[in-house]
């Protein structure tokens, strides 16, 4: 019996990294934060706002994971019986989630794309995965570079990335990044 953490708190990691690395870059809202300055677009979501200044996004706009994978097609791709598909995501810091839950919470894994400081996040996820001891495998053929790590697998797609935390199967992860990738 293989034993996860909670799907939540794996989701909670990653906005934790996002977090993290904001605070450390010096970033905040209306500052710039990107390595690349490819598909910035104002923090307000407009041209008006005060600063003037952006932050890198990859998208452009926000992502309705859930509507994109719904329940149905998260269980049958993933083989778990996913029967409530939840969005949870965390606007301010561009990332766009849906937690997948069995009708009785007990198994579960999260989709999440990652539309602002990809690139960062991507190198950070890794980082972590070291840092505690994980190994990481890079995985060929899929986005621009991606690797499966403890409990994830995450791929970049230029400036935003997508990953699946908590999904025992690393082969149904990518399955759901690859159905995800075309529709964003």
């Amino acid at each position: 019996m293989t034993t996860r953490p909670p799907a939540n708190l794996v989701s909670l990691m990653s906005a934790a990294v996002a977090t993290a690395l904001l605070a450390g870059c010096g970033s905040s809202i209306g500052t710039t934060a990107s390595s690349s300055g490819v598909g910035s677009q104002s923090s307000s979501g407009g041209s008006g706002s005060s600063s003037g200044t952006s932050i890198t996004d990859g998208i452009g706009h926000s992502v309705s994971v859930c509507s994109l994978i719904p329940a149905g097609t998260a269980a049958s791709v993933s083989g778990e019986a996913i029967t409530v598909a939840q969005e949870q995501d965390t606007p301010s810091y561009k990332i766009w989630s849906c937690n997948y839950t069995s009708a009785d919470g007990a198994t579960g894994f999260v989709l999440d794309v990652l539309a602002m400081d990809a690139a960062a996040g991507y190198d950070a996820d890794i980082q972590a995965a070291h840092t505690v001891g994980a190994t990481v495998t890079q995985i060929s053929g899929l986005g621009d570079k991606a690797f499966s790590g403890i409990h994830q697998v995450e791929a970049l797609f230029g400036n935003y990335s997508i990953s699946v935390a908590n999904l025992s199967s690393d082969a149904a992860s990518e399955t759901l990044i690859k159905d995800l990738q075309p529709k964003i």
